[in-house]
């Protein structure tokens, strides 16, 4: 069942795309909810940047700290009580402990096409453009990654005299999948220097998840491996969620535990690892979507429109509309929060374009009323105000062909409309859709809109 579950959360994994483009790319066991017209124009928008969540302590699972500052007090007190004496008499004549290297700039690893499951995967390209090999964490809304360098120093017990050091790039990797109800953690050991009597090292290691999920021993996979210049140790968790049920969320993180282990070691580093810091959401909670899939949530997905695509007259009305100072704009703009309530929904819609046969405004042949904020949003005509009891004023621009609302108003509060052609109307509202859907935006997630050439 493993294997089954990682040759499916690979598939990806390893195509590392925008998260507004995976339900339009044909993959191999996902089938495509969008048309495949739709997938190449998403293939050729800009990437929204990952976002950085900072670097947590690491953990010790064992009793005793594997960390350098805390052993070598131990070891001076193994040698003052002759312990130390009696371990080398049995050929344990060293200790290993763990410190954190100055920030090495990562290598990017490739590893190698998927031959088995002993094979790790490649992490994304920006991970290692953005990391400073610091152990921060980046991430977006289906992928997370941490890049650390350590060092392993090995001391003789009885003197503490240092005998070798081990340089090595820890790889840490998270990946979800919008409609399957397990994800991958993964962590891979890159060996970059070393000296000293370090031959025979090897790693091995362990995982658990906290929160609601499963994590059994068949779904973790971590032997022990030689560390060498020429291997590439690693170890992955599969975890599952308990969230299911229709409606249900659900939030957990995962730690992948790892330990350095030798035959000369009388002391060896202990499992040690550093938690996710941000959680992994699953949820059967998509409105329309039956299947369950997980994402991080912290991350606020974008949906990238561009003016020479599909619908120009719909992006030029959200980049004005954004321009006069309402929200959701990419990057910085205060996000949307998607609203899933049909009867607010048609509330804000009516609100911001009421029919001409109920006193709104009348529809040019061929086009229909466009608004903005979505009617989809919390931040809509209607729902924006709340909890005042009447809305917030609206405002239109020069080019929109209606003449009821006032143009030239600015700032934060408020919602616009704008006629554009029916046709671009329709499709932009199946595409922002496709982006809630394949992005798993749930009720109150938050989201932006990035406006492209």
């Amino acid at each position: 069942m493993r294997s089954v579950f990682r040759t499916t959360l690979t598939a990806l994994a390893l195509a590392l795309l925008p998260a507004q483009a995976l339900a339009a790319t044909l993959q191999p066991g996902f089938p495509s909810t969008a048309p495949e017209t739709v997938a190449q124009a998403q293939a050729e928008l800009p990437t929204p940047q990952p976002q950085k969540a900072g670097r947590p302590e690491a953990q010790a699972l064992s009793a005793s700290d594997s960390s350098c500052s805390k052993v070598l007090p131990r070891l001076k007190a193994l040698a003052k009580s002759g312990k130390a004496d009696q371990l080398a008499q049995q050929g344990k004549t060293k200790a290993a402990c763990i410190s954190s290297a100055a920030p090495h700039k990562p290598s990017a690893v490739k590893a190698a096409a998927l031959a088995d499951d002993r094979t790790p995967l490649s992490l994304p390209d920006w991970c290692y453009d953005l990391s400073d090999g610091d152990g921060t964490w980046y991430f977006d809304r289906f992928h997370a990654c941490a890049i650390e360098t350590w060092i392993v120093d090995v001391r003789d017990i009885r003197t503490q005299e240092l005998l070798g050091q081990l340089y090595y790039q820890a790889d840490e990797y998270v990946y979800a999948q919008r409609d399957i109800s397990t994800w991958g953690h993964q962590l891979s050991i890159l060996l970059y220097d070393g000296w000293g009597q370090i031959s025979g090292t090897t790693v091995k290691g362990d995982a658990t998840c906290v929160g609601d999920c499963t994590l059994p021993a068949s779904a973790v996979d971590f032997p022990e491996q030689p560390v060498t210049l020429s291997s590439m140790p690693w170890g992955e968790a599969l975890p599952t969620t308990t969230a299911t049920a229709a409606g249900a969320t659900g939030t957990a993180r995962t730690t992948i535990y790892y330990e350095f282990n030798n035959p000369s070691w009388a002391v060896g580093t202990g499992l040690f690892g550093i938690p996710v810091p941000m959680d992994v959401r699953c949820d059967n909670a998509v409105p329309g979507v039956s299947s369950v899939g997980c994402v991080f949530p912290d991350y606020a997905p974008t949906d990238v429109v561009s003016l020479s695509g599909s619908s120009p007259n719909y992006a030029r009305h959200v980049r004005d509309a954004q321009a006069s100072g309402l929200p959701g704009a990419y990057p910085d703009g205060q996000p949307l929060y998607r609203l899933t309530d049909a009867t607010l929904r048609d509330r804000n819609g009516n609100t911001a374009c009421p029919q001409f046969a109920s006193g709104g405004y009348p529809r040019p042949t061929g086009y229909s009323c466009d608004e903005y904020p979505f009617r989809s949003t919390w931040q809509g005509a209607y729902t924006g105000s709340l909890p005042q009891p009447q809305p917030y004023p609206g405002r239109t621009f020069d080019w929109c062909q209606i003449t009821a609302l006032p143009i030239g108003s600015t700032g934060p509060d408020g919602w616009s409309a704008c006629m554009i052609p029916a046709a671009e109307n329709s499709s932009a509202g199946s595409l922002l859709n496709v982006f809630y859907t394949d992005n798993r935006v749930i009720e109150k997630d938050a989201f932006r809109v990035w406006i492209v050439d």
